[in-house]
Protein backbone atom coordinates (compact mmCIF):
# COMPACT_ATOMS: atom_id res chain seq x y z
CA UNK A 1 0.00 0.00 0.00
CA UNK A 2 1.27 3.29 -1.13
CA UNK A 3 2.71 5.20 2.61
CA UNK A 4 1.63 8.68 0.16
CA UNK A 5 -1.80 8.02 -1.38
CA UNK A 6 -3.29 5.17 0.42
CA UNK A 7 -3.56 6.25 3.75
CA UNK A 8 -6.07 7.97 5.72
CA UNK A 9 -10.31 8.18 5.72
CA UNK A 10 -10.52 9.06 2.14
CA UNK A 11 -7.72 7.13 0.75
CA UNK A 12 -8.62 3.99 2.12
CA UNK A 13 -12.45 4.38 1.00
CA UNK A 14 -11.36 4.89 -2.03
CA UNK A 15 -9.86 1.52 -1.64
CA UNK A 16 -12.87 -0.28 -0.46
CA UNK A 17 -15.63 1.74 -2.57
CA UNK A 18 -13.72 2.26 -5.89
CA UNK A 19 -15.67 3.82 -9.01
CA UNK A 20 -17.70 2.28 -11.70
CA UNK A 21 -15.17 4.16 -13.76
CA UNK A 22 -12.28 2.85 -12.05
CA UNK A 23 -10.13 0.19 -13.37
CA UNK A 24 -9.05 -1.11 -9.55
CA UNK A 25 -11.41 -3.33 -7.46
CA UNK A 26 -12.25 -3.45 -3.69
CA UNK A 27 -9.54 -3.75 -1.45
CA UNK A 28 -9.51 -3.47 2.37
CA UNK A 29 -6.84 -1.82 4.20
CA UNK A 30 -4.61 -2.93 6.76
CA UNK A 31 -0.86 -3.86 8.54
CA UNK A 32 1.12 -6.29 8.84
CA UNK A 33 3.13 -6.22 11.98
CA UNK A 34 4.73 -8.14 14.74
CA UNK A 35 8.23 -9.32 15.78
CA UNK A 36 9.43 -13.13 14.67
CA UNK A 37 12.67 -13.78 16.07
CA UNK A 38 12.94 -16.64 13.49
CA UNK A 39 13.22 -13.98 10.63
CA UNK A 40 15.44 -11.17 13.00
CA UNK A 41 12.37 -8.95 13.14
CA UNK A 42 11.48 -7.11 16.22
CA UNK A 43 7.78 -5.16 16.63
CA UNK A 44 9.98 -2.06 18.14
CA UNK A 45 11.82 -1.81 14.69
CA UNK A 46 9.47 0.75 13.04
CA UNK A 47 10.50 -0.93 9.43
CA UNK A 48 8.67 -4.17 10.69
CA UNK A 49 5.31 -2.49 10.17
CA UNK A 50 4.41 -2.87 6.33
CA UNK A 51 0.85 -1.47 5.33
CA UNK A 52 -0.61 -3.72 2.93
CA UNK A 53 -3.98 -4.04 1.25
CA UNK A 54 -5.97 -7.24 0.34
CA UNK A 55 -8.29 -7.92 -2.17
CA UNK A 56 -12.03 -7.82 -0.63
CA UNK A 57 -13.53 -11.11 -1.93
CA UNK A 58 -10.09 -13.25 -0.59
CA UNK A 59 -10.94 -12.07 2.75
CA UNK A 60 -14.73 -12.85 2.27
CA UNK A 61 -14.33 -15.73 0.73
CA UNK A 62 -12.09 -17.40 4.27
CA UNK A 63 -15.59 -15.23 6.18
CA UNK A 64 -17.57 -17.51 4.45
CA UNK A 65 -15.90 -20.24 4.77
CA UNK A 66 -14.97 -19.40 8.55
CA UNK A 67 -16.77 -16.89 10.14
CA UNK A 68 -15.60 -14.96 13.16
CA UNK A 69 -16.22 -13.45 16.34
CA UNK A 70 -17.02 -16.06 18.97
CA UNK A 71 -18.05 -18.88 17.27
CA UNK A 72 -15.95 -18.08 14.23
CA UNK A 73 -12.06 -19.40 13.37
CA UNK A 74 -11.24 -17.13 10.83
CA UNK A 75 -9.07 -14.36 13.36
CA UNK A 76 -7.80 -17.12 14.65
CA UNK A 77 -6.10 -19.25 11.42
CA UNK A 78 -2.47 -19.09 10.07
CA UNK A 79 -2.18 -17.89 6.77
CA UNK A 80 0.74 -17.94 3.97
CA UNK A 81 0.96 -13.91 3.13
CA UNK A 82 2.81 -12.86 0.36
CA UNK A 83 3.37 -9.23 -0.44
CA UNK A 84 3.73 -7.56 -3.81
CA UNK A 85 4.24 -4.07 -4.70
CA UNK A 86 1.44 -1.31 -4.74
CA UNK A 87 1.29 -1.06 -8.51
CA UNK A 88 0.97 -4.93 -9.03
CA UNK A 89 -2.52 -4.57 -7.79
CA UNK A 90 -4.59 -5.82 -10.28
CA UNK A 91 -7.52 -8.37 -10.59
CA UNK A 92 -6.25 -10.38 -13.63
CA UNK A 93 -3.77 -11.67 -11.38
CA UNK A 94 -6.21 -13.59 -9.51
CA UNK A 95 -8.60 -14.30 -12.44
CA UNK A 96 -5.80 -16.21 -14.00
CA UNK A 97 -5.71 -18.83 -11.31
CA UNK A 98 -9.26 -19.08 -11.19
CA UNK A 99 -10.15 -19.44 -14.48
CA UNK A 100 -7.25 -22.66 -15.10
CA UNK A 101 -9.34 -25.06 -15.53
CA UNK A 102 -12.49 -23.22 -16.90
CA UNK A 103 -13.42 -24.04 -20.43
CA UNK A 104 -15.20 -20.70 -22.09
CA UNK A 105 -16.46 -22.57 -25.48
CA UNK A 106 -19.34 -21.75 -26.51
CA UNK A 107 -22.28 -22.97 -29.39
CA UNK A 108 -23.89 -21.71 -32.00
CA UNK A 109 -27.11 -23.79 -33.19
CA UNK A 110 -27.80 -22.44 -36.98
CA UNK A 111 -31.65 -23.52 -37.14
CA UNK A 112 -31.48 -23.57 -40.64
CA UNK A 113 -29.41 -26.42 -41.19
CA UNK A 114 -29.13 -27.69 -37.43
CA UNK A 115 -25.24 -27.35 -37.09
CA UNK A 116 -23.61 -26.67 -34.17
CA UNK A 117 -20.70 -24.61 -34.44
CA UNK A 118 -17.84 -24.52 -31.79
CA UNK A 119 -16.59 -21.31 -30.89
CA UNK A 120 -13.24 -21.27 -28.38
CA UNK A 121 -13.48 -19.18 -25.74
CA UNK A 122 -11.13 -15.85 -25.84
CA UNK A 123 -7.30 -16.37 -24.55
CA UNK A 124 -6.47 -16.15 -21.16
CA UNK A 125 -4.68 -12.66 -20.87
CA UNK A 126 -1.32 -12.84 -19.91
CA UNK A 127 0.14 -10.85 -17.41
CA UNK A 128 3.84 -10.08 -16.70
CA UNK A 129 5.28 -11.84 -13.85
CA UNK A 130 5.00 -10.14 -10.62
CA UNK A 131 8.45 -9.73 -7.94
CA UNK A 132 6.80 -10.03 -4.36
CA UNK A 133 8.65 -8.33 -1.58
CA UNK A 134 7.54 -10.70 1.01
CA UNK A 135 6.76 -14.54 -0.27
CA UNK A 136 4.93 -16.76 2.18
CA UNK A 137 5.31 -15.00 5.91
CA UNK A 138 3.36 -16.92 8.51
CA UNK A 139 0.60 -14.64 9.32
CA UNK A 140 -2.56 -14.52 12.12
CA UNK A 141 -5.39 -12.11 10.87
CA UNK A 142 -6.20 -9.47 13.59
CA UNK A 143 -8.23 -6.45 14.51
CA UNK A 144 -10.96 -7.19 11.66
CA UNK A 145 -13.57 -4.57 11.59
CA UNK A 146 -16.64 -5.12 9.69
CA UNK A 147 -19.87 -3.01 7.89
CA UNK A 148 -22.18 -2.59 10.88
CA UNK A 149 -24.80 -3.31 8.31
CA UNK A 150 -23.29 -5.14 5.08
CA UNK A 151 -21.16 -7.19 7.18
CA UNK A 152 -18.42 -6.92 4.83
CA UNK A 153 -14.50 -6.39 6.10
CA UNK A 154 -13.49 -2.80 6.20
CA UNK A 155 -10.16 -3.43 7.95
CA UNK A 156 -8.15 -6.27 8.74
CA UNK A 157 -4.61 -6.73 9.71
CA UNK A 158 -2.08 -9.18 10.19
CA UNK A 159 0.43 -10.70 13.10
CA UNK A 160 3.47 -12.07 12.12
CA UNK A 161 3.25 -15.82 13.23
CA UNK A 162 5.87 -18.33 13.95
CA UNK A 163 6.25 -21.35 16.10
CA UNK A 164 5.62 -21.50 19.78
CA UNK A 165 4.09 -18.52 20.18
CA UNK A 166 0.46 -18.06 21.43
CA UNK A 167 -2.56 -18.50 19.41
CA UNK A 168 -6.18 -19.24 20.21
CA UNK A 169 -7.80 -22.25 19.08
CA UNK A 170 -11.34 -22.55 19.06
CA UNK A 171 -12.75 -25.53 21.31
CA UNK A 172 -15.77 -27.68 19.87
CA UNK A 173 -17.64 -30.48 21.16
CA UNK A 174 -17.46 -34.53 19.98
CA UNK A 175 -19.62 -37.54 21.23
CA UNK A 176 -22.78 -35.53 22.04
CA UNK A 177 -24.78 -38.68 21.78
CA UNK A 178 -22.42 -40.08 24.72
CA UNK A 179 -24.15 -37.63 27.29
CA UNK A 180 -27.24 -38.53 29.00
CA UNK A 181 -27.84 -34.44 29.16
CA UNK A 182 -27.14 -33.71 25.61
CA UNK A 183 -28.81 -36.11 23.93
CA UNK A 184 -31.92 -35.27 25.29
CA UNK A 185 -31.46 -31.87 24.13
CA UNK A 186 -28.97 -30.35 26.47
CA UNK A 187 -26.02 -27.97 25.63
CA UNK A 188 -23.05 -26.67 27.30
CA UNK A 189 -23.26 -22.42 27.48
CA UNK A 190 -19.60 -21.93 26.84
CA UNK A 191 -17.48 -19.40 29.12
CA UNK A 192 -14.48 -19.93 27.11
CA UNK A 193 -14.72 -21.21 23.31
CA UNK A 194 -11.27 -20.87 22.70
CA UNK A 195 -7.99 -22.31 25.02
CA UNK A 196 -4.45 -20.46 23.90
CA UNK A 197 -2.06 -23.11 22.90
CA UNK A 198 1.35 -23.66 22.05
CA UNK A 199 2.48 -25.38 18.69
CA UNK A 200 5.93 -26.90 18.45
CA UNK A 201 8.04 -26.30 15.71
CA UNK A 202 7.18 -28.41 12.39
CA UNK A 203 3.73 -29.39 14.30
CA UNK A 204 0.41 -28.94 12.32
CA UNK A 205 -1.79 -26.69 13.97
CA UNK A 206 -5.16 -28.56 14.59
CA UNK A 207 -8.68 -26.47 13.27
CA UNK A 208 -10.08 -27.32 16.43
CA UNK A 209 -9.19 -28.84 19.92
CA UNK A 210 -11.90 -31.29 20.96
CA UNK A 211 -14.04 -31.75 23.88
CA UNK A 212 -15.14 -35.48 25.23
CA UNK A 213 -18.69 -35.10 25.54
CA UNK A 214 -18.98 -38.32 27.37
CA UNK A 215 -21.01 -38.99 30.44
CA UNK A 216 -21.55 -35.37 31.07
CA UNK A 217 -25.19 -34.42 33.03
CA UNK A 218 -27.11 -31.56 33.80
CA UNK A 219 -25.40 -29.11 35.72
CA UNK A 220 -21.88 -30.11 35.36
CA UNK A 221 -19.37 -28.16 35.18
CA UNK A 222 -16.57 -28.60 32.20
CA UNK A 223 -13.26 -27.94 32.71
CA UNK A 224 -9.66 -28.64 30.82
CA UNK A 225 -9.10 -32.10 32.08
CA UNK A 226 -11.92 -32.55 29.28
CA UNK A 227 -9.98 -31.34 26.28
CA UNK A 228 -8.28 -33.51 24.08
CA UNK A 229 -4.92 -31.77 23.16
CA UNK A 230 -3.85 -33.10 20.03
CA UNK A 231 0.50 -33.82 19.41
CA UNK A 232 3.05 -31.13 19.45
CA UNK A 233 0.20 -29.06 20.66
CA UNK A 234 0.64 -27.81 24.02
CA UNK A 235 -1.64 -25.43 26.48
CA UNK A 236 -0.06 -22.25 27.36
CA UNK A 237 1.09 -22.10 30.83
CA UNK A 238 -0.86 -18.95 32.27
CA UNK A 239 -3.82 -21.24 31.14
CA UNK A 240 -4.87 -22.49 34.62
CA UNK A 241 -5.63 -26.44 35.75
CA UNK A 242 -8.80 -25.11 36.49
CA UNK A 243 -9.61 -23.51 33.60
CA UNK A 244 -13.10 -23.16 32.92
CA UNK A 245 -15.14 -24.11 29.23
CA UNK A 246 -18.77 -23.70 30.22
CA UNK A 247 -21.52 -25.76 31.98
CA UNK A 248 -24.04 -27.88 31.08
CA UNK A 249 -27.82 -27.09 31.19
CA UNK A 250 -30.50 -29.29 29.74
CA UNK A 251 -33.61 -28.54 28.14
CA UNK A 252 -36.92 -28.59 30.08
CA UNK A 253 -37.57 -31.82 32.19
CA UNK A 254 -33.75 -33.27 31.74
CA UNK A 255 -33.34 -32.90 34.85
CA UNK A 256 -36.25 -34.53 36.08
CA UNK A 257 -35.64 -37.60 33.86
CA UNK A 258 -31.68 -37.37 34.74
CA UNK A 259 -33.11 -37.49 38.51
CA UNK A 260 -35.73 -40.91 37.86
CA UNK A 261 -32.94 -42.71 36.19
CA UNK A 262 -30.46 -42.34 39.21
CA UNK A 263 -32.98 -43.34 41.30
CA UNK A 264 -33.56 -46.39 39.35
CA UNK A 265 -29.98 -47.34 39.45
CA UNK A 266 -29.80 -47.02 42.74
CA UNK A 267 -32.99 -49.48 43.63
CA UNK A 268 -30.89 -52.20 41.78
Amino acid sequence: RDPDNETGTRNCDRLRYPGPNDDDFPLVPGILHGSDPTANILSIDPSSKVLVKTPWFEIQRELDRYASGRNGSFENRVYALTIFPSEDAYVGYHKSVRQLNKDDTTYHLDEETMTVTEIPGAPPEVLPDRTPIVENVLVIPADLQLHPVAHAALCVNFIRYHAMKPIKIPIRTINEEESPAMKKGGFIAFVNTFVECLVEEGGVIPERIELECTGLRQKDVVRRERLIIPEGVTVHPRVKSDFLVGTVFGAKGVGADDEEEEGEEAKK
